[in-house]
């Protein structure tokens, strides 16, 4: 079941992304030809400048938009009158939130690829915006980055974009709990994660940077290891923190929309 709604959450958003996709394919390829027309200096300057506020509009506005959709959805079609019908299926409570999470992730990613490939294009093709990026990222991380390091800052995105939508989740499912002022009370809990999150990371460090034994198991640990082992050790660390966070904001959000969900 979990396949039939992924599949029509899937199709729901591709009725509207077939048609923004391209077209920020085409901003690229409009940015790509400015740049190599040969027109006049007044007239190539005011085509390029254009095309490229065009451009960067584009990819801004087709992110944000892959946002707003993921969350709509999820709104309205859990939380919303849509939510009498998708709660009388039989599925469970987590496929529901995990067929919107896998939607919404899949969404933002091809955006995302879909930005990458316009830039290429801008470029003159992938294959050559793939090594200067690689060297960019070594030249900017002092050459304490490699391949793996690549592999994983690439995955911590993905991660990270995945845990930031069930973040959203939550909020909205919290602010449900309430009869009135909603998306308000959803808007507050957002941002009270948020200051929760810092207060408690700035305090481990605190704690942490303090506690003699801890620091002495760096100390020892970073003896034998090279800088781009500690980078990758560092990523590693952070991507097991936040796909932890994430399961909690899954669990909690699908625990809520089980037990005390309200659709009056």
């Amino acid at each position: 079941m979990l396949s039939k709604l992924l599949k029509y959450d899937l199709r729901t958003n591709l009725k509207i992304f077939l048609f923004i996709w391209p077209a920020i394919l085409v901003f690229g390829l409009l940015e790509r030809v400015a740049l190599m027309a040969e027109l006049p200096v007044k007239i190539s300057a005011i085509f390029v400048n254009l095309t490229t506020v065009l451009f960067v509009l584009a990819v801004i506005a087709a992110c944000v938009f892959a946002l707003v959709i993921s969350v709509i959805r999820f709104y309205s079609g859990l939380l919303r009158d849509e939510g009498y019908l998708m709660f009388t299926l039989p599925v469970r409570p987590w496929q529901l939130v995990l067929s919107k999470l896998l939607t919404a992730f899949l969404t933002l990613i091809v955006t995302g690829l879909v930005s990458f490939v316009s830039v290429g294009i801008l470029f003159g093709g992938i294959r050559g915006l793939l090594p200067s990026i690689r060297t960019s990222l070594e030249q900017s991380f002092g050459g304490i980055i490699n391949g793996w390091g690549i592999a994983l800052l690439v995955l911590l995105v993905m991660v990270q974009v995945a845990v930031s939508v069930l973040q959203i989740y939550l909020s909205c499912s919290i602010g449900h709990l309430f009869r009135r002022k909603r998306i308000l009370f959803a808007v507050l809990f957002y941002y009270a994660i948020n200051v929760v999150l810092e207060t408690v990371a700035v305090t481990s460090i605190i704690v942490l940077s303090n506690f003699e034994p801890f620091c002495r198991f760096l100390v020892q640990l970073y003896a034998g290891m090279s800088a781009p082992g500690m980078f990758n050790l560092f990523i590693g660390v952070m991507l097991a923190l936040l796909a932890v966070l994430g399961i909690v904001y899954f669990f909690v959000t699908e625990r809520i929309l089980r037990r005390h969900l309200n659709l009056e």
